[in-house]
């Protein structure tokens, strides 16, 4: 992956991050519906995030991560980082809003925290997705995704570190484990996989990279002003992913966009460089937006003594929750390495020999 590139993914990372932000705080209960036209592109935007994951899983495993553990810890890091403290975050909040707000804590609305254990347990083991569960941290609503990605992180490790012998056997139990609704996403996770191989093996031509870079932006377009008149097809229930079909065709056009751009980067590649450091600090924080956005927006809207229609309640969310994201990042995915480090600290300690 060349320089260019990586600071395109990170710079795409943190819009799809943000584009999920709109998507749910836009709703009527937080601003009053203020932005609600960014609602439906949420789903869209988490599409990105699998396939951007797919992408880099393969770099980081083809470059450096080359052994069980470096893997391991590298993703334990990465996500503990900031699921952790989002997690404390959001049951400290929602204990104090369902006190003083209430209604906005409703128990009609299915991500709440109930003060059920089950919560805690299902997210912190990040089953709270597996076949039938459908289990949210709280108000934290996105951390849904995690219950998807970190099992592509396992059954990536499985393929890849298992012996040859035992690999399919272990691949099918941790499909079983998963269940048919998390399985049925994974194939957008492998796009990004696939992306990154083809990206590694076959040098397109400057041409066909621009048809395919601009050519899916042109067919996404084209999907959203379809949807909009005829509204967003609906896969079979039984999977548990209503939006599945829309997740492949964006699965699909984000993949080809993205090897088509790893063609093309030097073009805008001078920009980019020269946009580096913005770019990568603000993508800094882009798991800390994600998963913290949600819970901060609406405690912030529970304590607002205004309505969520009123300007001031909306100034609040929106530039609020912007501000307490970077400030918590510093905290979280900034220092990730002190994870890393413990984390490290403690396979050693598994991987010591018994004294006999």
């Amino acid at each position: 992956m060349n320089k260019p590139t990586s600071i395109y993914l990170d710079l795409v990372r943190f819009t799809a991050a943000v584009t999920v932000f709109f998507g749910h705080v836009s709703g009527s209960r937080l601003t009053g519906g203020l932005f609600w036209q960014m609602g439906p592109y949420g789903p869209e935007a988490v599409d990105v995030f699998f396939v951007l994951s797919g992408f880099v899983i393969a770099y980081v495993y083809d470059t450096r991560e080359h052994s069980l553990t470096d893997y391991a810890v590298s993703r334990f890091a990465r996500i503990y980082s900031v699921a952790i403290p989002a997690l404390i975050v959001t049951f400290i909040l929602d204990a104090i809003g369902r006190i003083t707000s209430p209604g906005l804590y409703s128990e009609s609305w299915h991500y709440v925290w109930h003060g059920r254990i089950s919560q805690i347990l299902h997210a912190v083991t990040f089953t709270n997705q597996i076949w039938l569960n459908n289990l949210p941290p709280g108000s934290d609503f996105p951390f849904w995704s995690l219950g998807f990605e970190v099992w592509y992180y396992v059954i990536f490790g499985v393929a890849m570190f298992t012996a040859k012998s035992w690999r399919i056997p272990a691949v099918l139990s941790v499909l079983l484990i998963m269940g048919p609704k998390v399985a049925a996403m994974f194939p957008i996770w492998l796009m990004g996989v696939a992306a990154y191989h083809l990206c590694k093996r076959i040098e397109f031509s400057v041409r066909l990279g621009a048809t395919l870079c601009l050519g899916a932006i042109a067919a996404w377009i084209a999907y959203e002003v379809y949807v909009r008149h005829s509204g967003r097809p609906i896969g079979p229930n039984w999977i548990g992913r209503p939006p599945i079909i829309q997740d492949y065709i964006i699965g699909t056009l984000f993949t080809i966009h993205l090897i088509g751009f790893r063609t093309i980067s030097h073009i805008p590649g001078p920009l980019l460089l020269r946009l580096a450091g913005p770019i990568r600090w603000i993508a800094g924080a882009t798991l800390t937006l994600y998963l913290f956005h949600l819970p901060l927006a609406q405690f912030i809207a529970a304590e607002s003594p205004w309505s969520s229609h009123t300007w001031q309640t909306r100034t609040m969310v929106y530039l609020s929750v912007p501000v307490l994201v970077f400030i918590i990042a510093h905290f979280t995915e900034r220092r990730k390495d002190i994870w890393r480090h413990g984390f490290q600290t403690l396979f050693a300690r598994f991987q010591r020999p018994v004294a006999l």
